[in-house]
């Protein structure tokens, strides 16, 4: 923006306006997706807002903001296990009979270890100390492995990790755009134009491939 050049200083002025734009207005469900990998929770956050050149009471303001959305929605699916585990309870206790002396100790068991665990399993998720950033982790199999430990969380991660993070692919595929023949496309032959956006796809994901660093 402070290029001597006018064309790339206005250019840049229009870059950072697109880029402000969609940092105000991108899915937090982006966030909450890098919050639940175990090696950078929260902390993530605060440090790409930190890089956007947004410091103390707005820094604290937007991740508190992003906490309470994930809390909000993790309250939805404890909701949804606790109404289906009071439904399995109901069906278990009338088979149990009326002679069952134990009849109601399931009910009586969860009333007590939900006073006894007052903390939600986010809360515990957050509370615990990051995972070496260093070390390779699959978060799928990750919340896979600890369903036993967080069952609600790991629910609530696994719809999150499956949302695609681009449409590019799935419109791509449906797209008869590039096989139109247009006023530039008019000496081809319809075969010939859709060989040529056949050519052009490949390149493209010879570019992308170029572009994911091996691990």
């Amino acid at each position: 923006m402070t290029n001597p050049d006018s064309i790339i200083s206005e250019m840049a002025f229009e870059m950072k306006s697109k880029f402000k734009k969609y940092w105000e207005n991108y899915s937090m469900i982006l966030s909450f997706a890098i919050i639940l990998d175990p090696r950078y929770k929260v902390k993530i956050v605060e440090y790409c807002y930190d890089k956007l050149g947004i410091h103390d009471m707005d820094l604290k303001e937007k991740v508190d903001s992003v906490v309470n959305g994930l809390k909000r929605l993790y309250k939805e699916y404890e909701l949804c296990s606790n109404m289906m585990r009071g439904s399995n309870l109901g069906r278990r206790s009338s088979k149990a009979g009326k002679g069952d002396d134990l009849d109601g100790f399931d009910s009586y068991q969860s009333r007590f270890s939900e006073q006894e665990n007052e903390k939600s399993q986010l809360e515990q998720y957050l509370a615990e100390a990051l995972l070496d950033r260093d070390e390779y982790i699959d978060i799928l199999h990750y919340w896979r492995n600890n369903q036993g430990r967080y069952p609600q969380l790991a629910l609530m991660a696994r719809d999150i990790l499956s949302i695609p993070i681009t449409i590019v692919a799935s419109e791509s595929s449906f797209s008869i755009v590039g096989q139109i023949i247009s006023k530039c496309r008019s000496s081809l032959k319809s075969k010939n134009a859709e060989d040529e956006d056949e050519v052009e796809e490949e390149d493209l994901v010879e570019d992308m491939e170029a572009l994911i660093p091996v691990v």
